[in-house]
C-alpha cells in the first residue's frame, strides 16, 4: 500500500527552515486519486501544506479533472509533466489551451517540467505562454541539465514565465540567470523528496546573491503569486 511519509517532511521542513511547500504526486492509482489525497493532506495542514494538482494531456478527461481540481480550495497550482507521462506538449493543444483557460479563470500558476530529452523543453510551452498571458508558468529546474541556457532567454523575454529553482547545478547557468532574469522571476524550490533540501538551499550560498535577491526567491515572489 502507498504511504505517503509525513513524519518526514515535518521533520525536512523543521530543519530546513521551511514554514511552507507545495506538494503534489506523480504516482499513484489514478491522475485524481493522486490529486484529491494531496488536496485532503493539505486540507488537514493547512498552515504547512499547499497542493498542486498533476494534469495529463494525454487523457481524455483531462479538461474536466482541471476543471474539477479548480474548484478545490487546497488546490494552489496545476503541473505538467511532459517526460513522466509521455507526451509533446506542442500536440495537445486541443487539450492544453482548455485547461490554461480554466487555470487563469481559477487564478492558478502552471508549472512545467524540463530539463531531459526532448519531451521536457521549455519552449515548447513558449506557444502557450503567448496565448496565454493571464497566467503565469513556472518553468521547473531553471530548465534542467540539458535545457539551462536556453531556457533563460526564454523566461526573461516572457513576462508571464518564472523559474523554480530546484536540481539545476551547474554554476554557470545559474549565474547566468540570475544576471540575466530579475529577482521577481524565481521561485525556490527543493524537490524534495528527490533531492536533499539542505543541498537546494546551500547553492545559493555558493552563488552570494544579495539579500534582497534571497529574500524575493526564498519567500516573497511566492507569498505574490500564491496571495500567501
Amino acid at each position: 500500500k502507498k504511504q505517503y511519509d509525513l513524519d518526514d517532511l515535518w521533520r525536512d521542513m523543521d530543519e530546513n527552515g521551511i514554514d511552507v511547500r507545495m506538494i503534489s504526486a506523480l504516482e499513484g492509482k489514478s491522475i485524481a486519486d493522486q490529486n484529491d489525497t494531496v488536496a485532503r493532506l493539505a486540507r488537514s495542514h493547512p498552515d504547512r501544506l499547499l497542493a498542486c494538482a498533476v494534469i495529463d494531456p494525454k487523457q481524455d478527461d483531462c479538461v474536466e479533472e482541471a476543471r474539477r481540481v479548480a474548484g478545490i480550495r487546497e488546490i494552489r497550482a496545476l503541473e505538467f509533466n511532459s517526460w513522466e507521462h509521455g507526451y509533446l506538449p506542442e500536440r495537445y493543444a486541443h487539450h492544453l489551451d482548455p485547461i490554461f483557460d480554466i487555470a487563469e479563470e481559477a487564478g492558478l500558476p502552471v508549472k512545467l517540467f524540463a530539463g531531459w530529452g526532448a519531451r521536457s523543453m521549455p519552449h515548447q510551452w513558449a506557444q502557450y505562454a503567448h496565448r496565454h498571458p493571464g497566467v503565469t508558468f513556472v518553468v521547473l529546474h531553471i530548465g534542467g541539465i540539458d535545457f539551462g541556457y536556453g531556457s533563460i532567454d526564454l523566461v526573461r523575454d516572457t513576462p508571464n514565465m518564472m523559474f523554480e529553482t530546484s536540481g539545476q547545478t551547474e554554476l554557470q547557468v545559474l549565474r547566468k540567470a540570475f544576471a540575466d532574469v530579475s529577482a521577481d522571476r524565481f521561485l525556490f524550490g527543493s524537490n524534495y523528496p528527490e533531492h536533499f533540501t539542505r543541498c537546494s538551499i546551500d547553492t545559493f550560498d555558493v552563488l552570494d546573491l544579495p539579500e534582497e535577491t534571497r529574500a524575493a526567491m526564498f519567500y516573497g515572489n511566492a507569498r505574490k503569486l500564491l496571495h500567501l
